[in-house]
């Protein structure tokens, strides 16, 4: 059985008529962020997303353990059973199948638990045409990894893969007939989270050589520890001010604000809340502070024809925990 992760976000278009006024996810830099199944590719080059003090800065990598002829990069037939069945090669990153058996429980983690883990890293966020998750082999070579990481020599891991995916390009100018800018030379970026430690601990993403969806110089690969989205308690501090409202938040020390969302109803005045943080899989050891931030329910002024502002909204919490922040039709690769 295959399990489908990703759910719909909410739409960006407030119903002033009284349907229901949904507000934009707002990130740390106080900017409004498009619901994540209109977000195209966002992280295909943005593997290093919100790294805290607890994260480790990612470094430039090289190298290719493949030799000619001996792996291809990944598709959706090289996973099966919750294992990889093919070897896989991304520039510097190369994932081979384990022994043959059972894969069951591998690192404390079934595919299902290493699917939620895959689907909540902050880097895979965004629309995809395609994922995989299976236990495999994993060598990495020419790297610098973060700081703590072991080698990676034919280290069993769990490895989720993604690619492709719809993204909105400014528009461009079509090359001459024949032109060295032909897009035909473009290599398709791949993002891997792969899970190693026991019980999730200790995840890195890699991000192969590739072109931006909307065209560019080739980046990557890249190396970066991996984060973890998650949706965290708050409470009210103060009272509707401006179409905002302000809320206090516990998160661990080494959290970084990812978004906020305030999604609701002008004409009933009830409105769900929540906050997201992105953190380190291992936060554990990352004691639990209070920190503030500001959520807007609706626009000041409100726009021509809305429904009278409610000067005091019933406000519900959001479900908090892991966000599944990858937007795809399924993961292949499910027992």
């Amino acid at each position: 059985m295959r399990a489908h992760l990703s759910k719909p976000k909410k739409s960006p278009t407030g119903d002033w008529g009284g349907a229901g006024a949904n507000v934009p996810h707002v990130s740390s830099a106080g900017t409004s962020r498009y619901p994540r199944t209109l977000v195209a590719g966002l992280a295909l080059g943005a593997a290093a997303l919100g790294l805290a003090a607890c994260g480790s800065a990612g470094a430039v990598v090289g190298g290719d353990p493949s030799a000619p002829g001996s792996a291809t990069s990944p598709t959706s037939t090289a996973v099966a059973n919750g294992r990889y069945i093919q070897i896989v090669s991304m520039s510097g990153l190369q994932v081979a199948p384990p022994a043959a058996g059972t894969t069951g429980k591998r690192l404390g983690l079934n595919w299902a638990k290493a699917a939620a883990l895959f689907a909540a890293t902050s880097a895979v966020q965004g629309s995809r045409a395609h994922a995989i998750l299976g236990y495999g082999l994993v060598t990495l070579t020419g790297s610098l990894l973060p700081a703590s990481t072991p080698p990676l020599d034919r280290r069993g891991a769990w490895v989720g893969i993604t690619w492709g995916g719809v993204t909105h390009c400014p528009a461009e100018t079509v090359p001459p007939k024949g032109s060295s800018s032909s897009r035909a030379s473009d290599r398709q970026i791949f993002t891997a989270v792969v899970i190693y430690g026991q019980g999730g601990d200790g995840p890195i993403v890699y991000t192969s050589r590739g072109t931006p969806p909307c065209g560019g110089q080739m980046t990557g690969p890249t190396v970066t520890a991996a984060r973890e989205v998650l949706s965290v308690p708050w409470q009210q501090t103060a009272s509707l001010h401006n179409g905002s409202v302000r809320v206090a938040y516990q998160a661990p020390s080494c959290a970084t604000l990812f978004s906020t969302a305030g999604n609701g109803n002008m004409r009933t005045g009830k409105f769900t809340l929540t906050v997201e943080v992105t953190v380190p899989f291992d936060h554990t050891s990352c004691r639990t502070t209070t920190d503030t931030t500001s959520i807007r329910l609706f626009p000041s002024p409100a726009p021509p024809g809305a429904p009278a502002v409610p000067s005091h909204p019933t406000l519900g919490h959001g479900p908090t925990g892991p966000v599944s922040v990858l937007q795809t039709g399924r993961i292949a690769g499910g027992p």
